[in-house]
């Protein structure tokens, strides 16, 4: 469809449920690396049609509610019906206007954690985009980050629509984060667990960075 964002293209929403995404994108590898205990409030920014709500399901604590804000309503719509048929309790999907520097509603709570799957690289400044984002995050909490890395893959956006692993991490740090892990990542994506700078601790391995066999 001309002039349509590859992600508001309805061929790219049956890619993100898709086999050929879960190839791309393996929940459970990704989500074995990241601690979750202690998350009461998650915040799916860029939720989609709900591709990872499995693996939060499977990894969060039992009394975890989940945010996702999305500003695609047909995607809302989806994540709602699949609410109803599922029986995804403690789930609130909610509508959020995408503007350059996105503002969460107030009514939500102050989250523990903020997942972005391919959702920062969407945003002309991906910083501008994190750093309002961030603002309905507790100081302690933490933003898990993932995103194409720029290569040619078989689907997904074109590479001039993807940002490096390098650049993201210039941006993200620009906004005032600090990168605390590099998680194992794969040959189309990269991986990082992000904190606010006050919150910044030191270890030596944070730049780690595996692909996936």
């Amino acid at each position: 469809m001309r002039g349509l964002a590859y992600y508001e293209d309805p061929d790219f929403h049956a890619f993100l449920l898709s086999r050929e995404r879960r190839e791309f994108f393996p929940i459970d590898p990704i989500f074995n690396q990241i601690r979750w205990d202690g998350i009461e409030h998650l915040l799916d920014f860029g939720m989609g049609n709900g591709y990872f709500l499995p693996g939060f399901y499977r990894h969060l604590d039992a009394e975890a509610h989940i945010w996702g804000a999305e500003c695609q309503e047909e995607l809302i719509d989806f994540v709602l019906q699949r609410k109803a048929k599922e029986g995804l309790e403690r789930l609130t999907p909610f509508f959020n206007e995408r503007t350059e520097h996105p503002l969460l509603p107030d009514w939500i709570p102050e989250m523990d954690a903020v997942f972005c799957a391919c959702t920062l690289s969407t945003f002309a400044n991906p910083a501008l985009a994190s750093k309002g984002v961030g603002r309905s995050m507790k100081n302690e909490g933490r933003i898990f980050l993932i995103d194409w890395e720029k290569v040619d893959a078989p689907a997904g956006p074109d590479i001039s629509q993807k940002i490096s692993k390098d650049r993201m991490s210039f941006f993200v740090e620009d906004a005032g984060y600090i990168i605390q892990n590099m998680l194992r990542g794969g040959r189309y994506f990269y991986a990082m667990e992000l904190i606010k700078g006050e919150e910044a601790r030191t270890t030596d391995d944070r730049y780690q960075y595996a692909e996936f066999d």
